[in-house]
């Protein structure tokens, strides 16, 4: 959870729903422990932004997004040439199951591909441009959805966040 309470979501491999669910919500709280709060996606959190995507297309999908530069864009974006993540090049693995053979296979029958891209420094970018991939279903990352995020500490105590950016807190 970075400081504007953007999230990665998707360890369990549910992002798509749990997306339609917080896109279905009146307020999406987040819930997590101190070592998901950050400043950026991808500060703490290094195991990559979980993509799903359609299992007919999933190699060519990595290859386009491991093609992705910091400075890429959306096609008809206008957002600035900042670079939107760290990584110079991005590596994206098929996720493998753990107590079977070959990948994970989500509840919609697609795969995951984790995309590891650094720290990132925007990102509505980033999943703009991942979404706009051909055979992506849905991207791990939650941007502009959280209201709020609370965070229990090693100490058990409970810190409550909102986002830092005025604009950014005009949520559901």
């Amino acid at each position: 959870v970075d400081a504007e309470l953007n999230a990665i979501k998707g360890g369990g491999a549910a992002h798509l729903r749990e997306k339609l669910v917080a896109n279905a919500s009146k307020k999406l709280v987040l819930i997590a422990d101190y070592r998901k709060d950050s400043t950026a996606l991808g500060e703490k959190w290094n195991k990559g932004v979980p993509v799903e995507v359609s299992p007919l297309a999933w190699r060519t999908i990595k290859r386009q997004l491991e093609r992705l530069v910091p400075t890429s864009r959306a096609q008809g974006s206008l957002q600035s040439m900042d670079p939107s993540f760290e990584l110079a090049h991005p590596v994206a693995e098929l996720r493998q199951a753990v107590r079977k053979a070959g990948p994970v296979v989500t509840d919609n029958g697609n795969f995951i591909l984790d995309v590891s891209l650094g720290k990132i420094h925007n990102a509505v970018a980033v999943e703009q441009l991942i979404k706009m991939t051909p055979g992506v279903i849905e991207v791990g990352i939650f941007s502009g959805m959280a209201s709020e995020a609370w965070f229990g500490n090693e100490d058990g105590s409970i810190v409550c966040r909102v986002p830092q950016s005025p604009e950014q807190d005009q949520r559901k």
